[in-house]
């Protein structure tokens, strides 16, 4: 025997035998020989089935109608007003992004947000860039290793969420990326500040 798909249904019957494991002939006989014995054992059809669902429908129907009787009424709404609370952040919570300013540049807003986060936050902290700079300043040329030790000692940055310590290939890679290179120099395994 053989049969004719729609070039479409072919692509779908492989994606399902792939799914399942097996040739696609194979998951066609499967299906074939559970309709077959579904009809053996009286089992309704699927096309059949309509009268099934409706009497289903009927019966929550029913059920509905004896827990409104039972609520006096009032369990659908409470029902609402439950689930509309549950999908609701709880108050002072915040998802997402903080909102854009009003006023100003997209670079005013995104300051003024990390303002916001370092004020809400338990240990507020500089950023590493301008921490490196404040040692800098302070202590002149150092290598990153000196840098990083430096740093941890002044104890104001605090590495964000990760908790590992800072180390020499962190000040590196901040001092070497791209949007922070012009304010430092580097020079004979040393980074400075520039002018």
């Amino acid at each position: 025997m053989s049969i004719r798909l729609d070039p479409r249904h072919l692509g779908t019957l492989r994606a399902l035998a792939s799914e399942a494991g097996v040739r696609p002939g194979e998951l066609v006989t499967l299906w074939v020989t559970e309709r077959l014995d579904a009809e053996r054992r009286g089992a309704p059809s699927p096309l059949d089935i309509g009268p099934v669902l409706e009497s289903l429908n009927d019966r929550i129907d029913a059920l509905a109608r004896r827990i409104d009787a039972l609520a006096g009424g009032k369990a659908p709404a409470v029902v609402a007003e439950a689930v509309a609370t549950d999908l609701e952040p709880a108050p002072g919570r915040r998802h997402g992004r903080p909102p854009k300013s009003a006023s100003g540049s997209h670079k005013a807003g995104k300051k003024a947000g990390k303002k916001v986060k370092r004020a809400r936050g338990k240990n507020p902290s500089v950023p590493l860039h301008e921490e490196i700079a404040a040692v800098l300043a302070e202590r002149g040329p150092l290598t990153a290793a000196d840098l990083a030790d430096a740093v941890t000692a002044r104890g104001i940055y605090a590495p964000p969420r990760s908790g590992k310590a800072l180390d020499a290939t962190a000040v590196s890679v901040r001092v070497s990326n791209p949007r922070y290179r012009g304010r430092f120099t580097r020079s004979e395994g040393r980074i400075g500040l520039v002018g």
